[in-house]
């Protein structure tokens, strides 16, 4: 078994694969100042739960946006018994030309599911990520990456509008929203949050879609994607694995 591992803002997200099929995904609190051996405990009872054995993980494939919690979360694999572990840094092959005047400094988590997008549909492609932090990765016909936005994700802009005006309430993002025309603040605040969001991607897209002279496709994925998503005028296609699939092809194509 593979298993993959992304280490983002708030989560480690985690994959399970036999081949190509994914066995089980799964998402734990990222916490920065734990130690390796919390994490392969934690992990150790994770496994458990998808009746995982560590013993039949033959390697692991690591990316992570915290680089802190990159050797962290190496030592807990190597801890368990996982001693052919990739980290997605330079040097790694992955088979994407990235056009970027610092191709470095493009997240391995945005480069893993760059790769998947590019294998699994049409293109040219726009990668819309949901999270801490709403990303967009284009692909043009060629499947290069030619360009990115990264702007503030929906709970995050929401905390720091909270956080900046003294009057404003603590809404939970996920509650029920009134509509557009919201008529209490906690509503406005929501609306102005979700549908703020989905106006947003619209336009981004209108914008790449002008750049690339050609409509791309639209795949959407991220933590907060599902409740963007029923909001969206832009004709998309949702994939929860993006990421971790693309870092299980990112695997193949350093061990085959």
């Amino acid at each position: 078994m593979l298993i993959a591992v992304n280490a983002g803002n708030s989560h480690v997200l985690l994959g399970g694969y036999e081949g190509d099929e994914q066995i089980f995904s799964a998402s734990i609190a990222a916490e920065p100042k734990q130690t390796g051996e919390f994490y392969a405990y934690s992990l150790r009872q994770l496994f458990g739960l998808y009746g995982v054995e560590a013993r039949r993980i033959r390697g692991a494939v690591l990316s992570s946006v915290v680089p802190a919690m990159t050797p962290v979360l190496e030592k807990a694999l190597r801890l368990l018994g996982v001693q052919d572990v990739i980290e997605v840094s330079s040097g790694v092959k992955t088979g994407l030309n990235i056009r970027s005047e610092q191709p470095r400094q493009v997240g391995s988590d945005r480069v893993a599911a760059a790769v998947a997008a590019r294998a699994k549909g049409e293109l040219p492609c726009v990668v819309v990520s949901l999270g801490t932090a709403t990303t967009f990765t284009v692909l043009d016909e060629a499947g290069a990456l030619v360009g990115s936005a990264i702007t503030a994700g929906v709970h995050l802009s929401l905390d720091a509008l909270r956080a900046q005006a003294a009057q404003l309430p603590a809404v939970a993002i996920e509650g029920a929203c009134g509509g557009i025309l919201a008529r209490n603040t906690e509503d406005a605040m929501r609306a102005g949050a979700v549908y703020g969001a989905a106006a947003m991607v619209d336009g981004m897209i209108e914008r790449f879609a002008q750049a690339l002279g050609k409509q791309p496709c639209v795949v959407v994925t991220g933590g907060t994607a599902p409740l963007i998503m029923p909001h969206l005028r832009t004709a998309h296609v949702y994939d929860e694995s993006l990421l971790l699939d693309g870092l299980r092809m990112i695997w193949k194509r350093n061990r085959n």
